[in-house]
């Protein structure tokens, strides 16, 4: 089966933020940290339920080198990419089920 992958504008507006950090002069990793985005990307696309549900529905991938998490669900044959999370925020402002 393929599956489409889309980000929801709070996840696009997440990772622009995380990529203006890292792309800062002084730490010069935003190129890793897209790389990195992209490998979890492409594990979610092969097998997304390869990443454990931690609210009904809602899926967690963890990044590698980065404090970051995606948080997704799947209908379908569509992945919904609902926040790219750092793993340093309150847990209890990550999204839900019904976030954009």
């Amino acid at each position: 089966m393929s599956f489409s992958l889309i980000f929801k504008p709070r996840a696009e507006a997440e990772i622009a933020e995380a990529f203006a950090w890292y792309d800062q002069p002084t730490i010069r990793q935003g190129e890793a940290f897209f790389a990195e985005l992209e490998r979890v990307e492409r594990f979610i696309r092969l097998n997304p339920v390869l990443y454990p549900e931690v609210d009904p529905a809602i899926h967690r991938a963890n990044l590698r080198r980065f404090p970051y998490s995606l948080f997704y669900v799947v209908d379908g044959e569509v992945i919904s990419v609902l926040s790219c999370f750092h793993q340093h925020r309150d847990p209890g402002t990550r999204p839900g089920d019904g976030d954009a």
